[in-house]
């Protein structure tokens, strides 16, 4: 029987086979299965091309996919044409060659699907003046010396700071993955192609199909980030349609700052976000700034003074998933202050 059509670069190119990798037909899902059975010679490229199809977990409009495979078939027939000598030597590189070559179509289609998908979506602006009191419902709420880790019903992992409120679309899961977060929270999205992810505030929205990032959006503060791991989203603004949305790749962020008239787009340590998701302060020799600038990377608090200190003030220290309650009787008890807290705001009373 002749099985050429089940090469690794036709199967992640067949709708039908695509449909099996995600489940998506049962008709589809039943024809190789028993395809898997009866042929179980094609068991190795078909396991091959189900798991890249699973890690990429995403379609791709005809068109596309057709331009690239086109590309592909041609790297494919070029090797095939060489003089069998040539062939000879670098046999032994073709199979490693061959599924480069499949996996770099892919991602190419893959990055080219992302794009197109997450900008045709409603605007941020349009999403945050859609979030009413009857169309969300509570689902967590963190005080302010409380972190708190969720699993919502897609299977996305959430872990909210202090002073943070995360409220789900009632239809979640169901027709969108719409959430509305008031706060800090990090987010390790669950893949689902169909429904995007969607983190509204009432300055941002970040858009993600399958992804991590953090967003930090306070009430009580004028600005806000996004923080990209992994994965790819959009950042767009919900109050002003004038700003243009950012795209972001790992290990960059956009910051909203009241009166620019763009997202800051730069890149940041890793360490920082890694050392917020394990609520981690080095303090050495620090100064009184340093002290207010972890505060605000970590925990989300604003720092003030009630007064200037006589002293400078001076800590050296390392807390390892301390609330930032302990954090500051540490630091006040060798500085000799004291404080008051309302919200995320702190103030410093030496």
């Amino acid at each position: 029987m002749d099985h050429s059509e089940f090469n690794i670069e036709d199967l992640i190119t067949n709708e039908s086979f695509i449909n099996y990798c995600y489940g998506a037909n049962n008709e589809d899902v039943l024809f190789w299965q028993n395809k898997l059975k009866t042929n179980p010679e094609l068991i190795s490229n078909i396991e091959k091309a189900r798991e890249l199809c699973q890690l990429l977990a995403v379609k791709v409009a005809p068109a596309d996919k057709k331009i690239q495979l086109e590309k592909l078939k041609q790297e494919i027939d070029a090797f095939d044409n060489l003089p069998k000598e040539t062939k000879m030597v670098k046999m032994r590189a073709r199979k490693v060659w061959a599924w480069a070559s499949v996996a770099a179509a892919v991602l190419i289609l893959t990055s080219i699907y992302i794009s197109q998908y997450i900008s045709s979506k409603p605007s941020g602006a349009t999403l945050y003046s859609q979030v009413t009191a009857s169309g969300y419902h509570l689902t967590a709420r963190t005080n302010f010396d409380e972190r708190k880790k969720m699993t919502l019903p897609d299977g996305t992992t959430v872990i909210m700071n202090g002073t943070s409120e995360l409220k789900l679309a009632n239809d979640y899961n169901v027709n969108n993955r719409h959430v509305y977060l008031t706060g800090e929270a990090f987010f390790l999205v669950k893949k689902d192609h169909t429904r995007p992810f969607v983190v509204i505030t009432n300055k941002t929205a970040t858009t993600a199909l399958g992804t991590s990032f953090k967003v930090q959006s306070y009430e009580s503060t004028a600005s806000a980030s996004v923080m990209l791991a992994t994965g790819k989203v959009k950042v767009e603004s919900t109050r002003f349609t004038d700003i243009s949305d950012v795209k972001l790749n790992p290990g960059e962020q956009a910051v909203l700052i009241p009166g620019k008239a763009a997202f800051q787009k730069s890149n940041y340590n890793s360490s920082t976000l890694q050392n917020w998701i394990n609520r981690k302060l080095v303090f050495s020799n620090s100064n009184l700034d340093d002290i207010i600038l972890k505060f605000r990377e970590i925990y989300g608090i604003n720092i003030s003074t009630s007064n200037t200190p006589s002293e400078h003030v001076l800590f050296t220290g390392e807390f390892d998933n301390k609330n930032p309650t302990e954090v500051l009787e540490a630091i006040g008890f060798s500085n000799h202050f004291t404080y008051k807290q309302s919200n995320n705001n702190v103030t410093l009373i030496f």
